[in-house]
């Protein structure tokens, strides 16, 4: 478990013992950040035959005794932890527990058939305990069809059910599905914290949880360097415009990439902290220039997200386009 998720942990397992834990879930946060895997703990805790409570003494040292013998540490931090040994976990493990339903799409939405079928999931009676769980990744995803539907099911919660939504992208959600849910809005450390967790060392103080990628892995990193130059030129020359192009459509983390650059230069602009030597060389890019790339970025980064069956290559094309266009007019601004 990600050490940024623990209080998250401590706050929930209280919540469990308390009785207090609320029906409808909703952990959301960046990619990566760990909703699905504090997700899957819950889950299986709440489905555990014989959940271990952890305490942590101040030493740091830990004791696990039963769930139910905790009287004595009321008021001391802990997490609950399930066995990992019952029948229910077991099954859990093998993604075959009956009285729980994961919420899968091969699709690039969820629709509403899938979440019909969790309501009549829900209308039915526990196979082995008395507890019931569904779990929808990626919630976010979810056709508005999908999403009224599932809006019933929240305001009309059955007995001992639980449902737990994640999100990379809460935005996305409608407000109403929001409300009817408890939500936890994950935030992973930045900078030389977040480095540190992942045994990475670095200067920069905005680096983040999608950055990993091209920090661990050394061939990622020289890709994103060159993917970097070459932006860079474009905003001057307009060179490299198709290896540009291609990364954007080919690669997965392009578009992220292509954030990173612009914001960095931006950073540079308004001589925020940066990492040493990047981007130094685009001088010719003024603030306003790079408000409008930025938000040219954010309404093609939402359409990429929101429209179903979306074209990316002309979504690319145009994009570049339109930066074209906000430098060249800037040019032509300064020549008059």
């Amino acid at each position: 478990m990600k050490t940024w998720l623990v209080t998250i942990q401590q706050q929930l397992s209280r919540q469990l013992r308390d009785n207090k834990l609320p029906h409808a879930l909703l952990f959301s946060g960046v990619e990566g950040a760990g909703q699905e895997e504090i997700a899957q703990w819950l889950i299986n805790v709440l489905l555990c035959q014989n959940v271990k409570l952890n305490h942590v003494s101040g030493e740091g040292n830990s004791n696990e005794v039963e769930h139910n013998n905790s009287s004595d540490l009321k008021q001391a931090p802990f997490i609950l932890e399930p066995c990992g040994q019952c029948k229910t976990c077991k099954l859990f493990a093998k993604n075959s527990y009956p009285d729980h339903l994961t919420i899968i799409s091969d699709k690039k939405n969820i629709g509403v058939e899938l979440i019909r079928d969790l309501s009549y999931f829900f209308e039915k009676t526990a196979h082995i305990g008395f507890m019931k769980t569904a779990l929808v990744n990626q919630a976010d995803t979810m056709t508005i069809s999908a999403a009224n539907a599932l809006l019933k099911t929240l305001e009309e919660p059955t007995t001992n059910s639980f449902i737990i939504l994640t999100t990379h992208n809460s935005d996305l959600l409608l407000p109403t599905i929001i409300s009817r849910c408890h939500e936890f809005e994950i935030r992973p450390p930045v900078g030389k914290a977040l480095l540190a967790e992942f045994g990475q060392q670095g200067d920069d103080p905005f680096v983040n949880l999608s950055h990993l990628t091209e920090l661990s892995n050394e061939e990622t990193a020289v890709a994103f360097v060159a993917f970097r130059d070459k932006v860079n030129q474009y905003l001057t020359s307009f060179e490299y415009r198709e290896d540009i192009l291609k990364t954007l459509t080919e690669y997965q983390y392009g578009y992220r990439w292509l954030e990173k650059v612009i914001v960095n230069l931006m950073r540079n602009q308004y001589a925020w902290p940066t990492v040493v030597g990047e981007n130094k060389h685009v001088a010719v890019i003024n603030k306003q220039q790079l408000w409008d790339i930025y938000n040219l970025l954010l309404q093609a980064n939402a359409k990429l997200k929101t429209v179903v069956q979306v074209n990316k290559q002309f979504l690319s094309e145009k994009l570049l386009a339109d930066i074209s266009l906000v430098v060249q007019n800037n040019a032509q601004t300064v020549e008059e």
